[in-house]
């Protein structure tokens, strides 16, 4: 199979951290098992890494809504760039990362089958980020799911909303994986106070980084890395001594905080966008790394399985204060023990999870050759 990576909108700091490891691993699992692939990525910023054709659009420096309309344009204008090289490559199929719709994105679907990936209930989540951007995509986000040949999304519980079956479309659910061969896991520290390492991207209410300040008031005694936010980015001004605020890092930097940590949590505050179920990149990156792993929500791969090196908590507004105790016991029975690997890697192997993939691929490639 010839493979085209359409991503609409991702900026450096997504590429350069555990979406665009995803993107890269999709890439290099698909081409080691034979197939040829390239990736199409649409971004504000310069993206220069090995086999990823890049079009930037630039933003200019004006007043809503003047630049809201301007970043359209700009986008369009890269679009068209990038899907006449897509057209140029001759895929058999497309693998589009679902995201905001912009012209003219139509002509994408009568250049191959085109399997979109869902990583998430955008209606709800372009609610947290403006109306402008909510009403943009509600209107237009039919373009998009009702040209597509198929749905890949990554929770049994997105594939079952309302907002994604009614467009009838074939659906295979793969939740996120992680590459667990191509790293060493990273041996426990001996640390005399317990850490606790927890990575996410700033501006985002449901990653649930108040709560966790919050327990960093009730357990002085335990230090908190948060990765991806920096101090500029919380709000309040007097925060516990014992969270510290890394900002953006690159990936060598997140692997140091990691071996530093006892423990890792993923988002706390799922909840807040109404989703119960989730993949994330970030929980499968530091249980592959081997950190004994908080969760706070339904696992597509990893809950109810009773592991010794995994917590959960409920997926509610309350969870972490409510269960503060059992999580600094946790925490502190952590020390100096990492996870499993022959346990973990089996569920979260990346590379069993292509293989679906692409089997999928070629289901979708097949059925479209039979259509008249």
């Amino acid at each position: 199979m010839k493979i085209a990576y359409v991503a609409l909108h991702l900026e450096e700091k997504f590429i350069l951290g555990g979406v665009g490891q995803k993107i890269q691993s999709h890439r290099r699992l698909w081409q080691e098992m034979g197939h040829e692939a390239q990736i199409f990525l649409l971004s504000p910023d310069r993206i220069e890494l090995p086999e990823v054709n890049c079009f930037r659009y630039s933003v200019p420096a004006l007043f809503l809504p003047m630049r809201l309309i301007q970043r359209e344009i700009a986008r369009s204008y890269a679009l068209a760039q990038l899907l006449r090289a897509v057209r140029e490559y001759e895929p058999d199929v497309i693998y589009l990362r679902y995201g905001m719709y912009a012209y003219p994105l139509q002509r994408l679907f009568k250049i191959a089958p085109v399997v979109v990936e869902i990583n998430t209930d955008d209606i709800r989540e372009y609610r947290h980020r403006g109306l402008f951007f909510y009403l943009l995509n509600r209107l237009t986000r039919g373009i998009t799911l009702w040209r597509a040949s198929a749905f890949v999304p990554i929770s049994r519980e997105i594939a079952e909303m309302a907002a994604f079956t009614k467009f009838g479309k074939p659906a295979r659910v793969i939740p996120n994986g992680f590459d667990v061969h191509t790293i060493t896991p990273l041996p426990a520290p001996k640390n005399k106070r317990p850490r606790l390492a927890f990575i996410g991207s700033a501006g985002i209410d449901w990653n649930g980084v108040d709560k966790l300040i919050a327990f960093a008031g009730q357990a002085p005694e335990i230090d908190i890395d948060i990765i991806g936010y920096a101090r500029a980015d919380v709000p309040d001004e007097h925060l516990p001594e014992n969270i510290h605020f890394h900002g953006f890092v690159r990936m060598e930097k997140v692997v140091e905080l990691l071996g530093r940590a006892d423990a890792a949590c993923g988002t706390l505050a799922l909840h807040r966008k109404q989703l119960e179920e989730n993949s994330a990149l970030k929980v499968r990156e530091s249980l592959a790394y081997g950190l004994p792993t908080i969760l706070a929500y339904y696992d597509s791969d990893i809950s109810g399985k009773n592991f010794e090196f995994v917590m959960e908590i409920p997926n509610t507004e309350s969870n972490v204060l409510d269960h503060a105790e059992e999580i600094r016991d946790f925490i502190f029975r952590m020390l100096g023990k990492r996870v499993d690997r022959e346990q973990i890697a089996p569920l979260i192997d990346q590379r069993k999870k292509e293989e679906a993939r692409l089997e999928f691929f070629s289901q979708i490639i097949d059925e479209n050759r039979l259509q008249p």
